[in-house]
């Protein structure tokens, strides 16, 4: 009986021990497949890994500047992929604890995190800095460095010592992408600091807008040469034009120094030559803009219409009609799939299609942005039945849109255009 009772619980304790070494292999095996995906994540985040290359392709070749194609949308998605990655990680760390190890898998997170984090200041200070300047190039575009671009019309130190402010700040940033931003904003500041010198030796010179009878050549001598270093031309036409009136006045007073002494003839001689040379200026402006004087009382849509005309074309049509099509309508409204105008414009054409057509926008500074749309659609019946052919047809247009400086033309000219507009 004895026997038969240890043999029982002999054999209760063998399957007890089965089972304990079954839940243990489970673990393990849990363990193992854990620890199988901090490798992976490990792989993904270390050189020649997927996440590691997405990276470093937000930087050039040398990891100092930006890559020219970087957008703020890469950086979040990146950002985005190594937070989930991290995410995993601690999620492993509370479930298995000490029984796996992710060191190295959370070091080289924390780094890639630390790239992502240096790509986005980078890219929000070179952002800044470029809306600096008033030119369509970009002062920094990845190791592209433009240092003499002008600046905006509005620019202030203020705005300067905001991005100077963000870049000390950065401890992290340095080296030769650190240099290439202080360079350029040592530009702006420059222009800024001759901008205010300008004004400064404006405001000796003139009272409000007229130039103070003192002012000499010696004062005029060094405006110009101040002027000529101004990079932004509309702020250089605007300061040119106090130059000419300060001309004038340094004229006007060489003049009544020539003249006598006496006070009461100077007077009567300076009063005379202002009215000569306003005569003058009064005679050769009517003379100059006498044929002009043929397009009173015509709209400035009619000129236009026929200015473009000429310039575009030249030809004296039979009749010159004008349409507007308004934004969102399709260049080619005979098949599906164009897209579609996105802006108001201007369809000038003749009497018949032999005349020509022209499609544009006016800029209203003399210039227009002109379409390259054809008078006929004649594509095949391949394109046509296909909306995407069709659409990358039109948009072809649209990307080929050119500006266009207008000739005021003869005015003889334009007004027959003009008579025979519909």
């Amino acid at each position: 009986m004895k026997k038969k009772v240890l043999g029982i619980s002999i054999g209760a304790l063998a399957l007890v021990a089965l089972a304990i070494g079954g839940i243990i292999f489970q673990k393990q095996a849990k363990i193992t497949t854990a620890q199988n995906e901090v490798a992976a994540i490990e792989k993904e985040t270390t050189k020649a890994g997927t996440l590691y290359e997405e990276v470093a392709a937000l930087f050039d070749e040398k990891q100092e500047f930006l890559s020219k194609e970087i957008k703020p949308v890469t950086i979040k998605e990146t950002k985005e992929k190594l937070l989930k990655k991290q995410t995993e990680i601690e999620k492993l760390k509370r479930e298995y604890e000490n029984k796996i190890n992710t060191n190295t898998a959370e070091t080289t997170i924390q780094n890639l995190q630390k790239k992502v984090a240096l790509a986005n200041t980078k890219l929000e200070i070179q952002t800044e800095t470029n809306e600096l300047f008033s030119s369509k190039e970009l002062a920094i575009k990845g190791d592209h460095i433009k240092k003499e671009l002008p600046i905006t019309l509005d620019l202030t130190k203020g705005k300067i010592t905001e991005v100077k402010d963000t870049l000390s700040e950065k401890k992290d940033l340095k080296g030769k992408w650190k240099e290439a931003i202080d360079s350029i904003l040592q530009n702006a500041t420059e222009q800024v600091d001759q901008e205010e010198k300008i004004k400064k030796l404006l405001n000796e010179s003139f009272d409000g807008n007229i130039p103070k009878e003192t002012v000499q050549q010696s004062d005029y001598n060094t405006l110009n040469k101040e002027i000529e270093k101004v990079k932004n031309e509309e702020l250089k036409t605007t300061f040119t034009a106090k130059l000419i009136l300060m001309k004038a006045m340094i004229d006007t007073q060489g003049q009544i120094n020539a003249l006598t002494q006496q006070k009461q003839v100077a007077e009567q001689e300076v009063n005379k030559a202002i009215e000569q040379a306003k005569a003058e200026a009064d005679k050769a402006k009517e003379q100059a803009t006498g044929d002009d004087k043929l397009l009173l009382g015509y709209s400035d849509d009619q000129i236009e219409y026929a200015r473009v005309w000429l310039t575009l074309i030249g030809v004296k049509p039979s009749e010159l009609n004008a349409k507007t099509i308004a934004a969102g309508t399709p260049l080619d409204q005979y098949d599906k799939g164009s897209v579609t105008y996105p802006t108001d414009v201007i369809i000038l054409y003749g009497g018949y299609s032999a005349e020509g057509q022209i499609v544009y926008t006016s800029n209203r500074n003399g210039t227009i942005n002109v379409y390259p749309v054809p008078s006929h659609w004649q594509i095949g019946a391949e394109v046509a039945n296909d909306p995407e052919k069709v659409r990358a047809l039109t948009q072809d247009i649209l990307d080929n849109v050119r500006t266009v400086n207008v000739d005021v033309g003869n005015p003889r000219d334009v007004l027959d255009l003009i008579r025979v507009q519909k």
